[in-house]
């Protein structure tokens, strides 16, 4: 089975970034396919709560995410570090994932044969 990451760096807001890794994320989980969705650095932001972008004309993007379960798509991880970087913790998120610590981070991207960045 082929095994592919997607890994959220960039804030959810200002670019594009964000909203396509969350269109290719639905067009993998078609296939079926071994999907990890892995957060670091801003891309935590992506699965804060109670966000509000009415500022900037765009809809919370963060409400999309727990519906990928719905679409087997189950495995969300959140760099341990990014997230204590920014004052976070899981309660500040929009759903349950794993954290990676730095080890861990580098041992998901070894296991994955495809990785893609946003």
């Amino acid at each position: 089975m082929d095994k592919t990451l997607v890994l959220l760096r960039k804030a959810p807001y200002g670019s594009v970034y964000t909203a396509e890794a969350f269109r290719t994320i639905m067009g993998i989980a078609v296939f079926e396919m071994d999907l990890c969705v892995l957060f670091m650095d801003d891309g935590v932001y992506a699965l804060l709560k109670d966000q509000d972008p009415s500022g900037l004309d765009m809809k919370p993007l963060g409400e999309g995410f727990p519906m990928l379960k719905d679409f087997n798509v189950t495995k969300f991880v959140v760099h341990e570090e990014s997230l204590k970087e920014r004052g976070l913790t899981q309660a500040d998120l929009v759903l349950d994932v794993e954290l990676a610590s730095n080890e861990q981070f580098a041992d998901l991207l070894a296991a994955y044969g495809k990785i893609l960045p946003f």
